[in-house]
């Protein structure tokens, strides 16, 4: 799959992170000259304010790279569901070898 293709899937996928919760609001945050893209979750839980990076990913060439995945709907699942090939999806968090 083509690089921009992957880019277009991978924001679209991400824009599903976002939002507000049931305690929560989740920002999608990005680097574009960098490629990398992440969400950042705002909470208030028993009157105490949380902010936590919840995902990670970055574009290296023509393969999503997932540093961090701390939801219970995998992001590496939501880009297969798209086509995205496993061949092009790094998981740096499960110890994948990181792209060259």
């Amino acid at each position: 799959m083509d690089t921009g293709t992957i880019k277009n899937i991978l924001l679209e996928e991400l824009e599903g992170y976002t939002g507000e919760g049931l305690n929560d609001f989740a920002y999608l945050t990005a680097n574009e000259a960098e490629q990398l893209y992440t969400i950042v979750d705002i909470a208030k839980v028993r009157e105490k304010r949380l902010v936590g990076t919840v995902l990670v990913a970055r574009l290296a060439g023509d393969q999503v790279v997932i540093e961090l995945d701390r939801h219970d709907k995998l992001l590496v699942d939501a880009l297969k569901a798209r086509g995205v090939p496993e061949s092009q999806i790094v998981l740096a968090y499960r110890g994948d070898a990181l792209p060259a």
